[in-house]
């Protein structure tokens, strides 16, 4: 008899999270009770703070101030998640030139694939909290604006700033 090979962890294993398991990811981070102590809820811009990193897997807090967004922006060869902790955030997607919209309230997050085209905004009144998780990590984006003709690129740039 044959000895039964021991099992591996294929693409979808630790090195290649799948979106599924970054949602997962980002869920079990943002059940930390503790995570609204690391935010002043009256800054009136939106912060980050990282939570979290090795060399193939990113996770970070954000604060969203009422009124605050981020600018349209992929992220690149990034897959990712990201969960709502506390507040409302509107997304907004660009796919095959139809504008899609998401409201997303706290417990409630999403996946997406690389090259993922989006924009987040906090619409409602107080601090919206979310936890985002790239893998491999977030190294840059591509910044994109509305244009006559549809999301034009316009620059890649630091993640940083475009979330």
């Amino acid at each position: 008899m044959a000895p039964t090979p021991t099992p591996t962890l294929g693409p979808s294993g630790i090195d290649q999270p799948s979106p599924a398991k970054l949602l997962r990811t980002a869920r079990l981070f943002a059940s930390d009770p503790a995570l609204p102590s690391l935010m002043d809820p009256d800054e009136e811009e939106s912060r980050w703070v990282e939570l979290d990193s090795s060399p193939e897997l990113q996770i970070w807090l954000l604060s969203w101030p009422a009124g605050t967004h981020n600018s349209w922006h992929d992220h690149g060869e990034s897959a990712g998640a990201f969960q709502v902790v506390s507040g409302t955030l509107l997304e907004q997607t660009s796919r095959k030139h139809r504008w899609e919209f998401r409201t997303l309230i706290a417990g409630e997050g999403r996946s997406f694939e690389e090259n993922h085209l989006h924009h987040l905004a906090n619409v409602r009144a107080g601090t919206a909290l979310s936890v985002h998780v790239y893998a491999p990590r977030l190294t840059t984006t591509t910044r994109y604006e509305i244009t006559p003709t549809g999301l034009q690129s316009t620059a890649a740039g630091n993640p940083r700033m475009d979330y």
